[in-house]
């Protein structure tokens, strides 16, 4: 009897990596879920099915309850899924995602935090600095302060937010770094954004080798989340020392070697072996 398998916000090809189960495409925006007697089911306008995995290929959107709820059901459930349940509500949020990656003693750049009416005014830091409001992703919600001036008309705003706030300096970097684990594999990619805002609008990449210095602190964060997969995105500054502004545990694979999906496949079907 074949296998269903869920693939969740992913790209069409994931299910040519799956040729032995039944494959479903779902995106979480438009499903329902159901756990009953210890049974994974996913509803969609298509049909009901009773899951016996999960790819989870959700990124590049802000959070929402309902995100966090099938991830608790995915861990109540049991059902194996990539990367781990657990480890995808470890990240759901960027205070704590960047809270494990303090914990894992890696080189995070510094920040401020703000929550409350008219508390971020107390993190301002001397310009120039970047401002993230929340958690969301894809550049948004994040901007740069140049000067005094800026920064009382980006104060208001945030008033209005109704969300937390973060301020961190500035970098003028040389590059930004991508150092992707899967496993005990790594990879690394250079990659150039139209703007000041690190991976926006990317105009440029390119795959190298992957420093050693990254490769450690990337195995040292997917030790400490227990991911099957997990990305660290670097800024090299001009004197050549590297800053690490995230973790994305959910990255994409645009521009790598074809040959990480058929590795990444190969976690999920090595858990549904066992």
């Amino acid at each position: 009897m074949r296998r269903t398998i869920a693939i969740i916000n992913g790209e069409p090809y994931w299910s040519a990596c799956f040729p032995d189960f039944d494959v479903v495409p779902v995106r979480l925006q438009e499903s329902s879920w159901v756990l009953r007697e210890g049974e994974l089911w996913c509803i969609t306008r298509e049909a009901a099915v009773r899951l016996d995995g999960v790819l989870w290929r959700v990124g590049a959107i802000r959070p929402t309850p309902k995100h966090r709820t099938v991830l608790d059901l995915l861990r109540l459930s049991g059902v194996p899924c990539v990367n781990p349940a657990e480890t995808l509500v470890r990240c759901h949020d960027r205070l704590s995602m960047l809270a494990e990656l303090r914990a894992a003693r890696l080189p995070v750049i510094p920040f401020d935090v703000a929550v409350g009416d008219d508390m971020v005014r107390r993190i301002a830091r001397p310009a120039p600095f970047v401002v993230k409001v929340g958690n969301h992703h894809g550049g948004y919600g994040k901007t740069r302060v140049r000067d005094a001036s800026e920064w009382f008309e980006v104060a208001d705003l945030l008033f209005a937010a109704d969300d937390y706030a973060t301020v961190e300096p500035f970098i003028d970097y040389a590059r930004d770094v991508r150092c992707l684990a899967i496993g005990d594999r790594s990879w690394a990619m250079s990659r150039a954004g139209a703007g000041w805002k690190a991976n926006v609008q990317t105009r440029k990449h390119q795959v190298i080798d992957p420093p050693e210095e990254l490769v450690e602190y990337t195995r040292r964060a997917r030790e400490r989340l227990g991911a099957d997969i997990v990305a660290l995105d670097f800024l090299e500054d001009r004197d050549g020392r590297f800053v690490l502004l995230e973790c994305n545990d959910t990255p994409g694979l645009s521009g790598f070697p074809e040959s990480l999906r058929e590795a990444l496949a190969e976690c999920l079907r090595a858990k549904l072996r066992a």
